[in-house]
């Protein structure tokens, strides 16, 4: 999925990408070399680039579980053994498009700009929002979905899926989709560059793509 857009002197091309999906890693290679952007823009802040080209999967220790609150650190272990079971059963590490990108990126010289809120206060700001019946619905949901979706589904329909998020967790939305899209594309419009290719999930391209289109973003 790949969006454009001009404001102003900058054109935007914003390509959305599945994080647990070998396709996107090619796509991610591919476009860095046919758009020769100025600049890539990241979905991701420095600790998780940081996290990622290290490879670092290390688990809370008990005594941040202890200032986490027991409850949260176990609902993020969980959360964080889903993507990894993802990962599992697609062959592909969670965000190595980012990787493949920030590699590609630097490789031919073009620089790297990373645009998401710091993890932490995302998750704080989340767990802050969610109260005990919304964690064990979560919880339920993720051991007995409803549905089951393959990779390809969910790369292909992410607007169908950030729908239902918004209406089943009106929580999550706001803070790891809605608030992050406004965030990204703040820090999108104070780069001064001709030409700026975003490499986000495929689920955060229309709401960024709004909020850039607003003039007072």
């Amino acid at each position: 999925m790949k969006e454009f857009l001009k404001v102003g002197d900058t054109n935007y091309i914003i390509l959305g990408t599945a994080h647990v999906y070998e396709k996107s890693v090619i796509e991610v290679r591919e476009a860095i070399r046919e758009e020769k952007p100025d600049i890539v823009a990241l979905e991701l802040d420095p600790a998780r680039l940081d996290a990622l080209l290290h490879n670092d999967d290390r688990k809370p220790t008990l005594r941040e579980m202890k200032d986490f609150g027991f409850k949260n650190a176990l609902l993020l272990l969980f959360m964080s053994y889903l993507q990894k079971r993802i990962s599992s059963d697609t062959g592909i590490m969670a965000g190595r498009e980012m990787i493949e990108a920030a590699v590609e990126a630097r490789s031919l010289g073009i620089p790297i700009a990373l645009i998401d809120r710091d993890l932490r206060i995302t998750i704080q700001k989340l767990l802050e929002k969610v109260g005990f019946k919304e964690k064990v619905m979560i919880l339920k949901d993720a051991i007995l979905p409803d549905k089951e979706y393959t990779i390809d589904y969910v790369y292909e329909n992410p607007l169908e899926l950030i729908d239902e998020i918004k209406e089943r967790y009106p929580f999550i939305y706001e803070v790891l989709v809605d608030e992050r899209d406004r965030f990204m594309a703040e820090n999108l419009k104070r780069i001064q560059k001709e030409k700026v290719l975003a490499i986000v999930g495929a689920g955060h391209v229309s709401g960024i793509k709004r909020y850039l289109g607003e003039t007072d973003v």
